[in-house]
């Protein structure tokens, strides 16, 4: 069983009362997902009809202190098979105080061997006052069986706008929050602040070696960045493409570059190289071969590199 998840599940089913005993979440975002779960544990475990989730119950589902709440996460690489255990135990017993008891389990693509296979029991039958729910990005690295016992939905990520907002009211700049959307695009929502400095520098090192080369002159900072480019992997190496095709939108002036936060020195690219050019070189870079044998991707991005390089040099008379 598929469905498409709506704004969210938890305001559409009933106060969740019609969901199946045993639900998958899946989605590009971690965040919408945990969201989600929470949100669908909320209305199983409220009293009452609250729809603003601000009575008692509902805040103790919120900060994960409900007595009928039991949640399941990762432990390093894995989600060890004691803490399956110990939800299969929490299960098996009645209700303190709501109708039923949840227990969500968060990432489950980490469920191993062991610890998937102890819930296939619990999954297909969980009993009238239980209720699972299965959070993964990656449904695909789920155990046949696991998918099988579970009715699925998906939860697609919430606007641009409102993920921002998120960001900002967590204490980020605008600048952060701008960069973090555009991780989360780039890896489909399995990305988050602790991977925004190493973004960062990937891009501050591409536009470097852009400057140096382009207008600097100097033809080994693009050669270098080439070889860089050819071991990255695809979703980095595709930085290049966006960058460029960045500075080709700041020169037209008609739209907002994508790296808001780099916008002065794509504004020194676009002067030193001429708009059709970096458009051309755009849509090359984004082409590139999918992988490195016989130095496929090395010389396809030394073409891409040089191409504007002597698109600077007739520009620059």
């Amino acid at each position: 069983m598929t469905s498409s998840a709506k704004s969210s599940l938890a305001s559409r089913l009933d106060a969740a009362r019609g969901l199946p005993g045993a639900l998958l979440l899946t989605g590009p975002s971690e965040a919408a997902l945990s969201e989600e779960a929470a949100a669908l544990a909320a209305a199983l475990l409220c009293p009452g009809d609250d729809p603003d989730r601000v009575c008692a119950a509902c805040r103790r589902t919120a900060a994960g202190l409900h007595p009928d709440l039991f949640l399941v996460a990762p432990e390093g690489v894995q989600i060890r098979v004691d803490r399956v255990r110990e939800a299969l135990a929490f299960a098996a017993g009645r209700p303190y105080e709501a109708p039923r008891r949840v227990a969500i389990v968060s990432r489950a693509e980490q469920l191993g061997a062991e610890s998937g296979n102890a819930l296939l029991k619990s999954l297909e039958e969980p009993g009238a006052k239980m209720q699972w729910i299965l959070t993964t990005t990656r449904p695909e690295s789920l155990l046949p069986t696991i998918r099988s016992r579970c009715a699925v939905a998906r939860v697609p990520e919430p606007p641009e706008a409102d993920r921002a907002a998120r960001w900002r009211a967590s204490g980020f700049s605008e600048a952060d929050a701008s960069d973090l959307l555009l991780l989360e695009r780039e890896h489909g929502g399995d990305a988050g602040p602790e991977d925004l400095e190493a973004f960062r520098q990937w891009r501050t090192a591409i536009l470097e070696s852009l400057e140096a080369g382009l207008r600097g002159g100097k033809v080994a900072a693009l050669v270098f960045l080439a070889e860089a480019l050819s071991r990255a992997e695809p979703p980095a190496a595709h930085r290049l493409a966006e960058l460029l095709a960045d500075a080709a939108v700041v020169e037209s002036g008609v739209d907002p570059p994508r790296h808001r936060s780099v916008a002065g020195t794509l504004q020194r690219l676009a002067r030193a190289v001429p708009r059709p050019a970096l458009e051309r070189a755009a849509l090359r870079a984004a082409d590139a071969p999918p992988d490195s044998r016989r130095g496929n991707r090395r010389l396809h991005f030394e073409s891409v590199l040089l191409e504007l390089y002597r698109a600077r040099t007739l520009a620059a008379g």
